[in-house]
Order: C-alpha cells, then sequence, then structure tokens
C-alpha cells in the first residue's frame, strides 16, 4: 500500500455516539408505546443511516408509523446530539499523530452532514480534517462509494492512496466499492469476526495499532523530511 490520506468513519470509529442515539431511540420507542432497547441492541443497529436503524428497531409500522418516528427521533437527537457522546480513548492522539506526518484526513459518515459537522466540531480536533462528508438529501448511503469518492476528490488524493477506517462491514465494503484499502477497528460496534470476513488490509484492536500499521515505506511520499515515522511510534 501507498497511502496518501486517511478517510474516518465517524459513529464508533471516532467518536462513541452509542450513548445519545441509544437515549434518543428509546426516547421516542416509548413515546409511540413500542418497546425500548438495550443499548447492546442499539449497537448493532449502528452504521447503516437513521432509517435503516429505526425499521429494524420497531418492526411492523406501516409507512406513515415510520415516519412519524423518524421525525420524532431526528428532532431529539437533534436536540441531545453530543450531551453523553465521547470521542474513544487514544483517537484524538490519531488524529495528531497523522497530522504530523502530513496527511491528510476527511471524515466520511452516514450521519446527516450538518450533523456531523456539529459532532466533528464539538468532540474533535476538527481544524485537522481537510473534509467533513455526511449523507445529504438525495445521495446514496454507504456502502456505495459515492461519498468516500467524494473525499478522495476534495483531498486530491487517488482512491487507491485513501485508507478507509471503519468499524462496521457497511465502511469495509464501502472501501472496496471505491477502490480503497481498507482498516477495521475493534473498538467500535461492529462484529469483530465480522468486520475480518471483509479482509481488510489492516485491522487494529486499538488507535496506536493502527498507528504501528502505517508503516514508514506507506506513507513516504506525504510524510515531511522531518517527520518521525509512524512505524517508530
Amino acid at each position: 500500500m501507498d497511502i496518501r490520506a486517511v478517510l474516518f468513519d465517524l459513529d464508533g470509529t471516532l467518536v462513541d455516539t452509542l450513548p445519545d442515539i441509544a437515549w434518543c431511540l428509546n426516547h421516542v420507542l416509548s413515546l409511540h408505546g413500542l418497546r425500548t432497547l438495550q443499548p447492546d441492541e442499539v449497537r448493532g443497529m449502528i452504521g447503516g443511516g437513521v432509517a435503516a436503524m429505526l425499521e429494524r428497531a420497531a418492526v411492523g409500522l406501516d409507512a406513515e408509523q415510520r415516519q412519524r418516528l423518524h421525525d420524532d427521533y431526528s428532532s431529539c437527537y437533534h436536540d441531545n446530539l453530543v450531551r453523553r457522546s465521547r470521542v474513544f480513548p487514544g483517537c484524538i492522539g490519531l488524529i495528531e499523530r497523522i497530522a504530523d506526518k502530513g496527511l491528510p484526513m476527511a471524515v466520511v459518515t452516514n450521519k446527516a452532514h450538518t450533523l456531523a459537522e456539529r459532532v466533528v466540531q464539538g468532540l474533535l480536533p476538527a481544524q485537522r480534517f481537510a473534509a467533513v462528508l455526511g449523507h445529504r438529501p438525495g445521495e446514496r448511503l454507504k456502502p456505495a462509494p459515492d461519498i468516500a469518492l467524494q473525499a478522495a476528490e476534495r483531498l486530491g488524493i487517488d482512491p487507491g492512496h485513501c485508507l478507509f477506517v471503519g468499524d462496521t462491514p457497511v465502511d469495509l465494503l464501502t472501501a472496496k466499492a471505491a477502490g480503497m484499502p481498507a482498516a477495521a477497528v475493534g473498538w467500535g460496534y461492529g462484529e469483530w469476526q465480522a468486520l475480518l470476513e471483509q479482509r481488510p488490509q489492516i485491522h487494529c484492536q486499538q488507535p496506536l495499532q493502527l498507528l504501528r500499521a502505517l508503516r514508514p515505506e506507506q506513507v513516504r511520499h506525504c510524510a515531511s523530511q522531518s517527520a518521525t515515522p509512524i512505524g517508530s511510534l
């Protein structure tokens, strides 16, 4: 691999948004008289977009009921976006050290674009990201490659040189569809075995392992001559 940029998924990869998502989902399910869920149940529903999550959380609703549920959830989550969410341990350092090596970064997520920007601005070193790309109405969600390819274009880097980092099979399938190498992370919401089945080029259980996996020869085209090689960290 010749890595010249890094694209990150957001939920479950950089930020643990499960507490806010689960709280809002259960609040809305309760309002609608539906069964609430344990956090571990919600964990497995994250990654494919709000509509897909709600379909799994509330089975058997008609179109009108689903729309009301969707509207109420969106309103609740908008108002409680980063109340309980936290950056995963080690991810701030990961971002800073990758930036120190001269690798441009972007966030690529199925979260609504305006919400993604708010999460990045509220919890992450936003200035380190050259682009934050979330879902916009009319666009295809991941695992369609569209948004990942948009990010590569924004960064001015060929997709084959962009490492896509994510915590679910959706992310790894996105990388494949976009022609990008993939890194699976084990601290998020995806099942580890399901991630390995997608045969990512890199797999790691801790942020530091991702840094170590990026060997000096893989980033030589982007790192400044004075930078410490990532592999020596």
